[in-house]
């Protein structure tokens, strides 16, 4: 009993850190935050941070698994648990994931930053990410094909243009920042027709 008092303490003592630390991160960046900026944050000496974390490089991947999970979490709950039609759902998934890329900040830096790309675990979470994403979507467009919303023949290679497309939305969106998300709102009906119907009658 006290042994599972103390592990729980400690889980919730690294979570303090690691919802800290996001907030650190998201504000000065990965390679400008320090240990002592999170410390301080924190209110705790630089020694606990080390008792929970080995390096900050350690702290970030904590931060942006939290934020995957988040991700991962909301998408589930609010679109492939929905009562939608295949439809809706692939326009609300478009729509919400977008809106949280935009607002988890470190989590959308460890896909995008070359400098991120070097540490170990990025490329690890970027081809995990990318694996669930087309996955995903390629169920929700399986359901479409069987309730004959969809007409699609490959639904793998569907999910895939998929996934590439929302990649550029991406780059136009957040990094470029080219529109909002009321743009985005705005217009993404005509973006899917386009993607799925293309420009031919």
């Amino acid at each position: 009993m006290v042994k599972e008092h103390i592990i729980k303490k400690q889980k919730t003592a690294k979570l303090k850190i690691v919802n800290i630390a996001a907030d650190i991160f998201s504000t000065f960046g990965f390679k400008k935050t320090t240990m002592d900026d999170i410390a301080r944050a924190a209110g705790i000496g630089k020694s606990s941070i080390y008792y929970y974390f080995k390096s900050k490089e350690e702290i970030f991947e904590a931060v942006v698994r939290n934020e995957a999970k988040q991700l991962s979490g909301e998408l589930e709950k609010k679109v492939l648990n929905a009562n939608d039609n295949p439809k809706d759902k692939i326009r609300n998934y478009v729509f919400l994931r977008m809106k949280y890329l935009n607002e988890m900040v470190n989590f959308y830096e460890a896909l995008k930053n070359d400098y991120l790309g070097n540490l170990a675990f990025t490329e690890r979470i970027r081809r995990k990410y990318d694996k669930e994403e087309r996955q995903t979507i390629k169920e929700i467009l399986d359901e479409g094909v069987n309730k004959g919303i969809f007409k699609l023949t490959n639904t793998k290679l569907a999910a895939i243009v998929l996934v590439t497309f929302l990649k550029g939305l991406e780059k136009s969106m957040i990094i470029e920042q080219k529109f909002d998300m009321k743009e985005l709102e705005t217009n993404l009906d005509d973006i899917l027709h386009i993607l799925f119907y293309g420009m031919v009658n």
